[in-house]
């Protein structure tokens, strides 16, 4: 292999390899690319991540308080009809405790 003295580096030319001295570089003259090419990165989304998109931009548009729901609740407390479920509750709490402990199983929590 031979390293010339002077000039400058080259970059080979892709898929063109010579063991006879320097090569010759594969520089792209700017004015002959085209301009939709110069400096743009594209991506694509496959079928599953626009359908996720379009979920999430569906939730967002969900109001944060289902104001139905609350109204319902202020009537029942109003009219004295609402009930504390002991047992719901319990049921709930229980559920919830087992799934942070299938959750903190799965993290290293020592660290």
């Amino acid at each position: 292999m031979e390293i010339p003295d002077k000039g400058p580096l080259q970059a080979p030319i892709a898929g063109k390899r010579s063991a006879e001295g320097p090569q010759q570089s594969s520089q792209v003259d700017p004015d002959e690319v085209p301009d939709n090419d110069v400096g743009r990165d594209t991506i694509g989304l496959t079928d599953s991540g626009r359908a996720f998109n379009s979920a999430v931009d569906q939730a967002r548009t969900l109001p944060d308080v289902r104001m139905d729901r609350v109204m319902q609740l202020k009537q029942q407390l109003a009219q004295g009809t609402y009930r504390v479920e002991g047992s719901r509750i319990a049921v709930n709490m229980m559920d919830e405790s087992m799934e942070n402990d299938s959750v903190l199983k799965h993290i290293d929590t020592k660290a």
